[in-house]
């Protein structure tokens, strides 16, 4: 099914290219470096009256980019290719492996320079050239390397800790949700069994279906839309037990939607609330429109109820909705809105989320509680 450790670990090739890489989220950074450097070099040419040479303008371009290319990526690929070593053995493997590389690519770097400038008429002693870099340029990419790998790996730790306070800030609220359903489920069943003890039987069963669902819904941080449908019709079915044809349910669903993956139990409290204060105070009960539609590249969660009229203390104060609002915050934070208020003849909730891409084939039809 679905693992919540998956969600949090880094997958793809993007994702390896900046592990292997760090320093390729400053990529801005280095590219002005880089310009900047290039550009120091083509003035230095300028002044001595050199910008006509080819050779030179090939080797202004040419060296940044190699000095760079050996700092900012293969310095620190020795410190990060060894780091899930155990200590010792990972700073021992990382020093002698960046020992070796960096000096053999601090070797290089001149050697590639000097065949542009040699080209270019220029006279130098490679083989000092060859010493400075060596000497100089060598241990300067190490101590690079070793800061940005160590840099790299504090933001690794840093951003694994802040994703397991987020499973288990989630956690938390999902779980509040659980002991929230059972007691109102219970206060329900209790008034059933004193009224038709066949109907109290297939409710138990309904909620031991709805308890597994809601269970397993919560070892997961996110799930296909499907799944939430199903836990609202497993409520809804406990619900109709109790109330009887004074629950008229309507589902305007687009099923092109199914597969969205959602943090789980975002519906459920909307439609509990609907019936508790909208339709189950009603003696005439009233309508529930449940709908999942996608506009504009947002997808729409509504629930919609006709019954007792909307106060406000009920849309801002609950335990669901303020649980609601919570969970939506810590999964989207300003890319998802919950509004609830009067809407037509009866009160409508809605769940915005604006983060989430769709492709709908079509739009959900007008229906009650659409403005």
């Amino acid at each position: 099914m679905f693992d919540e450790s998956k969600e949090m670990e880094p997958l793809g090739s993007a994702n390896l290219w900046k592990s292997l890489f760090p320093l390729a989220r400053n990529w801005r950074v280095i590219g002005i470096t880089y310009v900047l450097w290039v550009a120091f070099l083509v003035y230095g040419l300028w002044a001595s009256h050199r910008i006509g040479s080819g050779w030179w303008w090939a080797s202004a371009v040419s060296a940044p980019l190699t000095h760079i290319t050996a700092f900012a990526w293969l310095a620190p690929l020795p410190w990060i290719l060894t780091r899930r070593l155990r200590s010792p053995w990972k700073f021992i493997l990382g020093f002698t492996l960046s020992a070796l590389s960096c000096e053999a690519i601090a070797a290089l770097l001149p050697i590639i320079d000097a065949w542009f400038l040699a080209r270019a008429g220029v006279r130098f002693s490679l083989g000092k050239v060859l010493e400075i870099y060596i000497s100089l340029v060598g241990p300067a990419m190490m101590i690079v390397g070793g800061l940005v790998a160590a840099r790299a790996y504090s933001e690794e730790r840093r951003e694994a800790s802040e994703a397991e306070a987020q499973i288990a800030k989630n956690r938390l609220l999902q779980g509040q949700v659980h002991p929230h359903v059972l007691f109102n489920a219970l206060n329900g069943l209790a008034e059933l069994i004193h009224k038709d003890a066949k109907a109290a039987e297939r409710a138990v069963r309904h909620l031991s279906d709805l308890l597994r669902r809601i269970l397993r819904a919560s070892e997961h941080m996110r799930l296909p839309l499907r799944e939430e449908r199903k836990i609202v019709a497993d409520f809804l079915a406990l619900e109709s037990i109790r109330l009887g044809t004074r629950l008229r349910v309507l589902w305007e669903w687009d099923e092109g939607l199914d597969e969205i993956e959602l943090p789980p139990l975002l519906l459920q409290p909307l439609v509990e609330n609907a019936i508790k204060h909208g339709i189950a105070p009603s003696i005439p009960g009233g309508e529930l429109v449940i709908r999942a539609r996608a506009q504009d590249g947002a997808v729409f969660l509504e629930v919609w109820n006709s019954g007792m009229p909307f106060r406000e203390t009920e849309g801002r104060n609950g335990i669901g909705v303020k649980n609601l609002r919570s969970r939506l915050a810590l999964h989207f934070g300003s890319e998802a809105t919950l509004s609830v208020g009067p809407s037509g003849e009866g009160t409508l909730a809605c769940i915005r989320l604006e983060a989430i891409q769709v492709e709908c084939g079509h739009e959900t039809t007008e229906g009650p509680g659409r403005r």
